[in-house]
Formats: structure tokens, C-alpha cells, sequence
């Protein structure tokens, strides 16, 4: 079963088949709600006979920690995806039985900051997964123009841990009109971004949030992610399933999978000169461009996607109801 407080996927879930049901209590920080929002969860696993909690998020680990220990007996083991490097420490969060490590950035987080056990992390890392690679995509393939537009497509949320704002003015600093950006998302630093290419007058697309990104990938050049600080994004597995070409800052799970100049390119953080020339780089030397495009593809494929992925995931779960019994 699947519990969640909302989500844009819900969709795809009801395609799917997934049981899910919706729990708007797990995402308050009132402490008031606290025993509410315990006790229903605690029906839901009573009544489902729940033998394993998956949490994604640290305040829905709290809660299903409140929840799993009011079992005296047939205890649901609990398990947490680390899937961000925080900043706030709160002294209740990651005491599940196994915690899941997505990169060695945030196992290191983990171990360092927290002081977990080093023998409850896992290490497993997001997937790509290969379902985008659709018959959609081919119908799309007409789309990419033939002309002298070179293409940059960015994806994620519009916040200062994403940069964008480092993406936005190393356009301004090529000040090449043959450049396009396609930025897909949403977030507070929207206006700010629009401001911003407004004033200078730059070609740059904001489109809403998609729950399809293939025709995207099809007309995309290449693909850029200027992050800050970034685990394992997704938008670089997706990169490189599509086999595109990639650029990102050289931080955190950024740089565990790329090998600048053998799969992509990477900048200093931060740096929009330097990633204003790294662009100019992959736009003037196409061969060095396909040649990360397709050792990164390879690495995907072979690495990470669902197929590699969630079997790790399933063991974790056995060891797991192993060890209870």
C-alpha cells in the first residue's frame, strides 16, 4: 500500500493499479495534530497488516516511528530513503532500522552529521526509468528543428538549491542568439528568473512542470543542471537514458557519476563563466559531445534503471523481514 499526503503522480499510481490512500496529517508539524495523525496511521497498519514501513521524507519518519512503536508485539520494521543533504538537525530524525543512502554524498552526510550506524545504510541510488523511453518519443523526433537554434533543456525546482539563476546569466554571457533555454518547473525564485531574462532580453522558455518530458529530451541539444548541492538527481539519469549530452556542477552526486570529458562536463558551482564556456564547448565540438552522451547512456542503462535498481530495494526488504522473524 502507499501513503502519501498529495503528489502530482497520483495519476500515474491510479494507472498503475496502486492501492494508495490519502493521509493529509503527514505533512503538519503541529504538534497538536501529532496523536491524530499517529493513531490513523496505526489503523492503517493494523488493518492492512503492514509489515514494513518505507518512509521519504524525515517528518514522515517521525510519524511512522510514533506509529510502529505503539506495536508490542509484530512490530513493522521501518526504513527511510535519505533523498536530500539537510542542514537542520533535529536529534529524532533517521532511527529507522535501515536507512537508504541515494549517493555516497549523502551516506557520508549520514554518517558524519548523524552518526548513524554505518551498518544501517544502504546504499542505493535513484533510477532512471526506462518506461520514458516510449513510442511517444519517436512521434516527437519531427519536433527538433533542423535550424541553427542549439537547444538547453533544465528541469527542477525553482529554488536556490537548483541555481538556475547560474544557468540564466551564463546565457547572458554567451550573448548568442543561435541559444535557447527550455526551463520546466515551478518555485519561488520565478519571478526572480523572469525579471531577470526580461531585463536582458534572453531567449529563455519557463514552461510548467510536465508529466512527460520525452518530446522535451527530443529537441533538447543538451542538458544542464547547475546546482548548488545536489545528491543524485534524477534529471541527470534522465539525461543520460535519453542520451543527451550533460553539463552539471561539480558537487555532491553530481560529480559521482560524471567524468568530465568521458560522460559530460563539469563547472565550478556557482561559476557562470565557466559553464558559459563549458556550453560553448559541447555547441562547437559535436564529436566530444556525442561521446558523453553515449558513455553516459551506457552507464545508465547498465547501472541505473529500474531493473538494477529495485531488486536492491526488494533484498533490503527481505533482510528485513528476516530479521524480525
Amino acid at each position: 500500500m502507499l501513503l502519501t499526503n498529495s503528489g502530482d503522480s497520483l495519476d500515474r499510481i491510479e494507472n498503475l493499479g496502486v492501492k494508495y490512500k490519502l493521509l493529509k496529517g503527514l505533512r503538519s508539524r503541529n504538534p497538536i495534530s501529532l496523536p491524530k495523525t499517529t493513531e490513523a496511521l496505526r489503523e492503517i497498519i493494523k488493518e492492512n497488516s503492514i509489515d514494513i514501513i518505507h518512509t521519504h521524507h524525515r517528518l514522515s519518519e517521525f510519524y511512522a516511528l510514533q506509529a510502529a512503536n505503539t506495536f508490542t508485539d509484530k512490530r513493522p520494521a521501518t526504513i527511510i530513503t535519505s533523498l536530500s543533504i539537510v542542514r537542520r538537525k533535529y536529534n529524532i530524525e533517521y532511527r529507522s532500522n535501515s536507512i537508504v543512502a541515494v549517493s555516497n554524498s549523502i551516506r557520508n552526510m549520514l554518517l558524519h552529521k548523524f552518526n548513524v550506524d554505518k551498518d544501517k545504510i544502504a546504499l542505493i541510488p535513484n533510477f532512471a526509468d526506462t518506461e520514458e523511453l516510449t513510442e511517444t518519443d519517436a512521434l516527437y523526433t519531427s519536433e527538433k528543428t533542423h535550424n541553427r537554434i542549439f537547444t538547453i533543456l533544465a528541469v527542477g525546482r525553482f529554488h536556490l538549491e537548483k541555481n538556475f539563476e547560474v544557468l540564466i546569466k551564463a546565457l547572458k554571457t554567451l550573448n548568442d542568439p543561435d541559444i535557447r533555454l527550455m526551463l520546466i518547473g515551478e518555485g519561488n525564485r520565478e519571478m526572480t528568473y523572469r525579471k531577470y531574462i526580461s531585463q536582458h532580453e534572453l531567449n529563455v522558455e519557463i514552461i510548467a512542470p510536465q508529466k512527460e518530458l520525452g518530446r522535451f529530451f527530443q529537441i533538447a541539444d543538451i542538458c544542464v543542471l547547475p546546482s548548488a548541492r545536489d545528491p543524485f538527481p534524477n534529471f541527470m539519469l534522465q539525461a543520460g537514458l535519453h542520451g543527451k549530452p550533460f553539463i552539471g556542477a561539480n558537487v555532491d552526486g553530481i560529480r559521482e557519476l560524471i567524468n568530465s570529458g568521458v560522460n559530460g562536463l563539469l563547472f565550478e558551482s556557482g561559476n557562470e563563466h565557466e559553464l558559459a564556456e563549458k556550453i560553448r564547448i559541447f555547441k562547437g565540438n559535436k564529436i566530444l559531445a556525442v561521446k558523453c552522451a553515449q558513455n553516459l547512456q551506457v552507464n545508465v542503462k547498465n547501472n541505473y534503471t529500474q531493473m538494477q535498481v529495485i531488486p536492491l530495494i526488494e533484498r533490503l526488504y527481505m533482510q528485513l523481514s528476516r530479521s524480525k522473524n
